[in-house]
């Protein structure tokens, strides 16, 4: 029993600094990755992407986030 108790603690005390940095992680996925981008939704971001249209000579289509958060961006260049 007191092994099973060790356990739980050990995760416990390696899970709770990744679960608290989480948050701050996931903060500068919704910052602009770059100066004069706008957000867009994920549908033209995906037509962009269908048109081959993600990086061009004036504009970029930029993805930022983790998988279950992304964001996405059309940036002027």
């Amino acid at each position: 029993m007191k092994y099973i108790k060790f356990i739980v603690l050990a995760y416990y005390c390696a899970i709770s600094p990744i679960a608290a940095a989480s948050p701050a992680l996931s903060a500068s996925a919704k910052d602009a990755p770059y100066q004069g981008c706008v957000a867009v939704a994920k549908q033209e971001y995906d037509a962009a992407k269908k048109q081959r249209l993600l990086n061009t000579r004036f504009n970029r289509y930029v993805r930022t986030g983790r998988v279950g958060q992304r964001y996405y961006w059309y940036c002027r260049s």
